[in-house]
C-alpha cells in the first residue's frame, strides 16, 4: 500500500523533472541566448522542487512505519552520522544550508539503527527549518545549531533553532503519533517516530521552547558497545 501511494504521489513530479531537463538542454544548445541565465535558473529551481517533494514523500512514508520499526542495532558514531545527515539534507536554498552550524564537542558511539536515526535527525532538521520559515527568518548563520557531545556517561545530540517556537499548550502533545499543530510551527511532524527510535536505543528525547523565541531538542543516549 505504501509503495502504491508513493508511486501515485511521485507521478505528477515526473513531468516537472522532464521540463527541467528540457530547459537545461536548450540552454546548453543556445548558451548565448539573452534569457539563457534565467532559463538555467528556472531549470535548477524545478529540479530542486522535485527533489524536495520526493524527500517529503520519503519522510512521510518513513514516519508511517512508526509501529513497524525493526528491532536491531549496530555501533553508530554520533559525529559521523550527524555530519552525513547535515551534508546530504536537500536544503531549499544556499541560505538555508549556510544557516546550519554544526559543532562536535566530543564524539561518542551509541547502539541503534543508522537508517532510523538518520531519519530522526532529518525530521528534526526539517522541522527546525520549517519553524524558521514560519518566523520569517533570514536564515542567519547559526539560526539552526546542532551539537554533539557528552555529559558524564551519556552522549547528547542537540538540535536548536531560532524559529517561531512552540506554544506551552502544545508541548505535551507534539510527541503523540500523527499530531500536527496546524499552526505553522513546523514542530510536531514525525516527532512520535523520533521518540520511539531514540527510546529503542535506550535514550530519551526532550524539548525546551518559548513561543516566538525558538526550540531546543536534546537527545540523550547511553554510550555503549554493542
Amino acid at each position: 500500500t505504501r509503495g502504491s501511494l508513493a508511486h501515485e504521489l511521485r507521478t505528477p513530479l515526473s513531468p516537472a523533472a522532464l521540463i527541467g531537463d528540457a530547459i537545461q538542454q536548450e540552454v546548453q544548445r543556445q548558451p548565448d541566448h539573452p534569457r539563457a541565465m534565467k532559463l538555467d535558473k528556472l531549470g535548477q529551481r524545478l529540479h530542486t522542487l522535485v527533489r524536495n517533494m520526493n524527500h517529503q514523500i520519503d519522510t512521510q512514508i518513513a514516519n508511517a512505519k512508526l509501529l513497524q520499526l525493526p528491532q536491531y542495532a549496530e555501533q553508530v558514531s554520533a559525529g559521523t552520522l550527524v555530519q552525513e545527515v547535515v551534508a546530504s539534507y536537500p536544503y531549499a536554498s544556499s541560505r538555508q544550508r549556510e544557516c546550519v552550524k554544526l559543532v562536535i564537542h566530543d564524539n561518542f558511539t551509541f547502539c541503534s539503527s543508522p537508517t532510523q536515526f538518520s531519519q530522526v535527525l532529518d525530521n528534526l532538521i526539517k522541522n527546525a527549518l520549517h519553524s524558521l520559515t514560519a518566523a520569517d527568518s533570514l536564515y542567519h548563520p547559526g539560526a539552526l545549531r546542532i551539537e554533539v557531545g557528552r555529559v558524564q556517561k551519556q552522549g547528547h545530540i542537540i538540535v536548536a533553532d531560532d524559529g517561531i517556537g512552540i506554544e506551552p499548550a502544545l508541548l505535551q502533545q507534539i510527541f503523540k503519533p500523527f499530531f500536527s499543530s496546524n499552526r505553522s510551527t513546523g514542530h510536531g511532524l514525525g516527532l512520535a517516530f523520533c521518540q520511539q527510535v531514540v527510546q529503542s536505543a535506550g535514550g530519551s528525547l526532550h524539548v525546551k521552547s518559548e513561543y516566538a523565541v525558538g526550540a531546543l531538542f536534546t537527545i540523550m543516549l547511553p554510550i555503549a558497545d554493542c
